[in-house]
């Protein structure tokens, strides 16, 4: 039986790929936020409070064109809608935690620890022991690499800034391939990340990624649930067993 301690030690473990992909993310986030004028303080505030990845990069641009403080505020709301799917996921398997609990891992609960706590779950239930540490240690992640970034804003060249904001659909295309490969799960992707780039393409904007985010969800429930089905029926007409029973 594992103790408290291993399972703190593999929660880390699995966070690792996580925070090495985060520091980069957060370095840039925090150059290119003092490079558009906001102080140190502001920048460590946005990464401590709003922590959202993509969202706090899209929240800079807009203070940085003067966006009024109604649509900036709707537009990172908007942006993160698809946290409610996250949690609407994953809140059955954490129905016995306290509420501060529930609270705690809910603030730390980003793409890429949804990603990961998801498939956990299905090898072992949620305990606080191993969930907390695994999300605390990514949050941490991005607040020091937000610091540092903030702190050397002044003297990274723009060009490196952009070559690293790339680490961040990187890190989430890994952890796709790292996850489940099944028929599902790679059509839910790609049905996903296809109606983001027209949205993108169309100028909807945010409301892309929550389309792709439904639309792919959506489409792999389906096609799981049709391919469980047929298998049962093989196995059903294997077994001579007639259907119904």
């Amino acid at each position: 039986m594992d103790t408290n301690l291993n399972v703190v030690k593999r929660a880390l473990k699995d966070a690792s790929p996580i925070l090495f992909a985060y520091f980069p993310i957060a370095v840039t986030f925090g150059v290119i936020a003092t490079g558009s004028g906001l102080s140190f303080l502001e920048v460590f505030l946005i990464s401590a409070l709003v922590y959202a990845g993509g969202a706090q990069f899209m929240l800079v641009s807009f203070i940085a064109t003067g966006e009024s403080f109604v649509a900036t505020i709707l537009t990172t709301l908007l942006v993160n809608l698809r946290h409610v799917l996250y949690g609407t996921t994953l809140g059955p398997a954490f129905s016995s935690w306290k509420e501060g609990r529930k609270w705690a891992f809910a603030f730390g609960m980003t793409d890429e620890v949804f990603a990961v706590a998801s498939s956990r779950i299905l090898q072992n239930p949620a305990v606080p022991i191993y969930q907390l540490p695994f999300a605390g240690a990514c949050y941490l992640s991005w607040l020091l690499g937000t610091v540092v970034g903030a702190g050397i804003g002044g003297i990274v060249p723009a060009q490196l800034s952009a070559t690293l904001s790339f680490a961040l659909p990187a890190l989430f295309l890994a952890l796709v391939f790292l996850g489940k490969r099944t028929f599902a799960h790679f059509s839910a992707a790609l049905c996903g990340a296809a109606l983001a780039i027209l949205a993108t393409l169309f100028h909807i904007g945010s409301f892309g990624i929550v389309l792709g985010a439904v639309t792919g969800a959506t489409l792999g429930f389906v096609i799981h649930l049709h391919r469980s089905r047929t298998a049962q029926n093989i196995r059903t007409l294997k077994s001579g067993t007639p259907f119904g029973e």
